[in-house]
This record gives C-alpha cells, sequence and structure tokens, in this order.
C-alpha cells in the first residue's frame, strides 16, 4: 500500500498551501477527494488482471452474519458511552452536557465516498495479504501503522479535522479502529461490508457533537482499553474464503 501512500501525501500536501475547504468550487475540495480515495484505487490497480471485477464483487458482497452488522453500526457509540461512564465515574466537577452538531445529513453522505476510498484498499487489499505473511496480530499492527501514516499530511493543514484532533487521541482511535475492522473483517471475508458500515458509523458518531474536549481523556482510556482487548483475542480464522485475487 505504499503506492496509496505516496497517492495521498502528493494530493493532500498542496493542501497546506491551498488550504482545506469543503467548499465544490474550491481546486483543495478536489485534491481531499482525490487523496481519500488512493487507497482503493491503488487496490484495484494492484489486483492481479482479470481479477480485479472478481475482487470488486467479493469485497462488496453481502456476506457475514447479521450481528457483524449489528456491531459495526453500534461499536462506536459503545466505545463512547463507555468514555461518558469513566468521566462521570471521575472527579471532575462538571459534566457537559453533548449536543448534537449541525449537518448530520451532509456528514452522512460524505462517508459514502469516505468509506468507499479507503476499505476497498485498507480491509479488503491490504489486510488479507499482510495475514498470509503475519499473525493477525502483527497484520493489525502493521497496517495501524500505515493507515495513521497515511493520514499524517492532514495534520499540517489548517482547518482539516486532523489539524484539530489530538494526536494522542488519534493514534488510540486508529489501534483500536484497526482492532475492530480486523475482527470484523474475519468475521464477513472477503467481503468489507462491515467495515463500511463500522468507518463510516464511526465517523459520524465523532463529528455529531457527542465529545466534548473534556470527554477526549476519557475517550482515549476507552480506545486503549476495548483495543487491546480486541486486538488480544484476534486469531486466525479457519480456511475457506481467505483467499484474495
Amino acid at each position: 500500500m505504499l503506492l496509496a501512500l505516496g497517492a495521498t501525501a502528493v494530493l493532500h500536501a498542496p493542501l497546506r498551501v491551498l488550504g482545506f475547504s469543503l467548499a465544490p468550487s474550491a481546486p483543495a475540495f478536489y485534491l481531499y477527494l482525490a487523496g481519500l480515495a488512493m487507497p482503493s484505487v491503488a487496490a484495484i490497480v494492484l489486483s492481479r488482471s482479470g481479477t480485479r471485477r472478481a475482487f470488486l464483487r467479493s469485497a462488496l458482497g453481502p456476506r457475514g452474519p447479521v450481528r457483524a452488522y449489528a456491531t459495526a453500526l453500534l461499536a462506536q457509540a459503545g466505545l463512547v458511552m463507555l468514555a461518558w461512564l469513566l468521566l462521570l465515574a471521575s472527579d471532575t466537577q462538571s459534566t457537559p452536557r453533548p449536543s448534537l452538531a449541525p449537518g448530520l445529513a451532509l456528514l452522512a453522505v460524505g462517508q459514502i465516498w469516505v468509506v468507499f476510498g479507503e476499505e476497498l484498499g485498507w480491509r479488503g487489499f491490504a489486510l488479507p495479504r499482510l495475514e498470509s505473511l503475519l499473525s493477525p496480530r502483527q497484520a493489525t499492527l502493521t497496517l495501524a501503522l500505515l493507515w495513521g501514516v497515511w493520514h499524517t499530511p492532514m495534520f499540517f493543514v489548517a482547518d482539516s479535522l486532523q489539524a484539530r484532533a489530538s494526536p494522542w487521541l488519534f493514534a488510540t482511535s486508529i489501534f483500536a479502529w484497526s482492532a475492530i475492522h480486523t475482527a470484523l473483517y474475519h468475521r464477513s471475508r472477503p467481503s468489507v461490508l462491515p467495515n463500511l458500515v463500522f468507518h463510516a458509523s464511526a465517523n459520524i458518531t465523532l463529528n455529531v457533537g457527542l465529545v466534548p474536549v473534556v470527554l477526549e481523556p476519557f475517550l482515549l482510556a476507552s480506545y486503549l482499553l476495548v483495543g487491546a482487548v480486541v486486538w488480544g483475542t484476534l486469531r486466525r480464522p479457519s480456511p475457506g474464503t481467505s483467499s484474495a485475487p
């Protein structure tokens, strides 16, 4: 996935100068969208000739138990809820009230591009190949590192989501999400539909106003705790649907 890292870096680097904008009239908007799609574009390009359609059909085909999709939908909400419980159990003097941010519909629609642009590459292509060389735990940590590095350019772009985020909170979220992604993929492989659901649900949950600044240390603890538990339970799945075209 070095191709994805390099291509996204090339496309997102100019945003340092142009600035971050979600206005369709701004050139930066299209550079940003193109960079987001590079993991999946790289996966399609690097798939063996003659197998690309099979790769897309298998990755996007419905597969896996209903509980995998339910887990994907609710996992991030559970992580945030655990963070709130930790906050309530602490000695914090005042507990803020969560409030929903506007623009939920637009945020949800935008996630379609985000998750399809990333998950075909990260979980559909890279994860099974890493697991053919490494244990599931090692593969998950390796992919978490790549995924985190891939996001790095946006930390230097003013007004982007990453520029406003705590690097430590972001790093722990990548760790926990990567472990959850691997667990979900093992339930539905070679389909990444649960991963699409989880990725979109996680991003939406984080950006609707449910995580005030005072909650961030507790959310970090939640990511570390749940991420370590899920990562520790990862095992190599039984043979059957593991081959990737």
